[in-house]
């Protein structure tokens, strides 16, 4: 008889994003799970570290065994908090085939199986903003902790990235958790089912391979880009199921079935056709950019910590000079002020020439930058200059494709150039930790992602 396999807070964490993950985290093959990404493998590691630092800061005791004797781990954990100590780190919690792990457990005043203290959980964390998400995996050691003590802490925390504790009620978030655990339980009972959806998240996720392969298999509605959860239950209900079905249906038969908007049906129907024509549908006249001259601009943020622009490059392009570019670092966020004055400055010089980006990178970065620094009407004078090239390309063909990033968009359009998009979080570590090759790859990245926003404002200027 096969052995019911334990809920950890790892499972919390995923439902949010994908709930056909936490099945196959239950019960798929391990051996078909892919390795860590480079940026997933980065962020781990980063995190680790994180932990050990906030470890040694608070100096809290912890279990000497951990995953390899957990029934042994909880009964150290259990004596510790019975003996009241001040915090212990990285205890282990168990009760009813759940499992938690919970960086931080800290001693609180008032009555419990315990005696006359309680403890209350925090997790630690690299991000700089506490997320639902991260909320909903302490509500699940709160959950343990109430069935382990009597009694479930008023208050909970995230340490952040920053140093700063984000505190909570557990009354904010645990209906939400309720609800999550339930789901949680039925699909380890077999209750209920889960059906892969192409999402960014899949990039990272160790079953990717099997997921992709099967909704490549059966045509799956998710492979069209704008296609959402309710928007492909509709489209069933309407029998269309499949790339080539949506790609041969009428958009006013599946109005009237499906209950979807006609331009929303009308962009998702041109999207299947390239699919499953495998060649660019057109939508309408597309925009055509004026220049050059003209500015490019690309932008690279360490998400750690505080978060801060590391590299932000300005070419400005024309006919005579051809391509000059400035390459703006702040390799210590003390430096990022700096650099968006510079930036600014250069936008300054040429007060009529586009800015163009590609995608949401840049407006969110100069967005938080002028936020932190403040630079008044010129920054947001600088904002008001932004063109995202991505809605041009957008509204000008649907492109075969399942999501518009910036290398596969232009090599759809015919770039012949490298990678744009690479796997460059590991270089920002490593930039940190002093890695003299780090700094020649991200250039060479921007380089790229340059080179294609390049090409695909020339896409739009040649193509009729």
């Amino acid at each position: 008889m096969s052995q019911v396999p334990s809920l950890t807070a790892t499972h919390v964490y995923h439902h949010a994003t994908c709930e056909h993950r936490v099945r196959l985290d239950l019960f798929g093959d391990g051996a078909l799970r892919l390795p860590d990404t480079g940026t997933e493998g980065a962020l781990k590691a980063r995190g680790l570290a994180h932990e050990a630092a906030i470890a040694a800061a608070r100096d809290y005791p912890r279990p000497t065994h951990g995953h390899d004797d957990l029934a042994r781990a909880f009964e150290e954990t259990l004596a510790l908090m019975r003996e009241g100590r001040e915090g212990i780190y990285q205890g282990v919690l168990l009760s009813d085939g759940l499992i938690g792990m919970p960086d931080l457990l800290v001693r609180q005043e008032g009555p419990s199986r315990l005696g006359t203290h309680h403890y209350t959980v925090g997790d630690v964390k690299i991000s700089r903003r506490a997320r639902s998400d991260q909320a909903l995996q302490v509500a699940f050691y709160a959950h343990l902790l109430g069935l382990v003590q009597g009694r479930i802490p008023e208050r909970l925390f995230l340490q952040l990235g920053d140093g700063r504790e984000e505190w909570f009620a557990y009354e904010d978030v645990g209906g939400a958790f309720e609800q999550v655990l339930a789901d949680l339980v039925a699909l380890r009972e077999g209750r209920r089912d889960t059906e892969a959806f192409l999402q960014p998240a899949c990039s990272a996720c160790p079953w990717r391979g099997l997921c992709l392969g099967e909704m490549e298999a059966r045509g799956d509605l998710s492979l069209v880009p704008g296609m959402t959860p309710s928007r492909r239950r509709a489209l069933r209900r309407a029998d269309v199921a499949t790339v080539a079905e949506l790609a041969g249906a009428k958009v006013e038969r599946l109005e009237a079935a499906s209950g979807l908007e006609a331009p929303s049906l009308t962009l998702l129907v041109r999207q299947a056709r390239a699919l499953a024509e495998d060649r660019p549908v057109p939508i309408g006249r597309p925009h055509r950019p004026p220049g050059p001259p003209e500015l490019l601009v690309t932008a690279l943020e360490n998400p750690t910590g505080d978060g801060h622009t590391v590299l932000l490059t300005i070419s400005f392009t024309d006919p005579r000079e051809g391509p000059r570019t400035a390459l703006l670092w702040s390799e210590d966020p003390a430096d990022e002020k700096a650099l968006f004055e510079k930036a600014l400055m250069a936008f300054s010089r040429k007060p009529d020439a586009p800015v163009y980006h590609y995608g949401p990178s840049v407006p969110s970065q100069m967005a938080r930058m002028e936020a932190r620094h403040g630079a008044g009407d010129r920054g947001l004078a600088s904002l008001d200059r932004l063109t995202d090239v991505a809605a041009w390309v957008k509204r000008a063909a649907a492109l075969p494709l399942n999501a518009y990033t910036l290398d596969a968009t232009a090599r759809a359009t015919g770039h012949p150039g490298s990678d744009p998009a690479g796997d460059v979080l590991p270089d920002v570590f490593r930039l940190e930790e002093g890695d003299g090759g780090a700094k020649a790859r991200l250039l060479a990245a921007a380089d790229a992602e340059r080179e294609a926003i390049r090409h695909l404002l020339e896409w739009l200027r040649r193509n009729p």
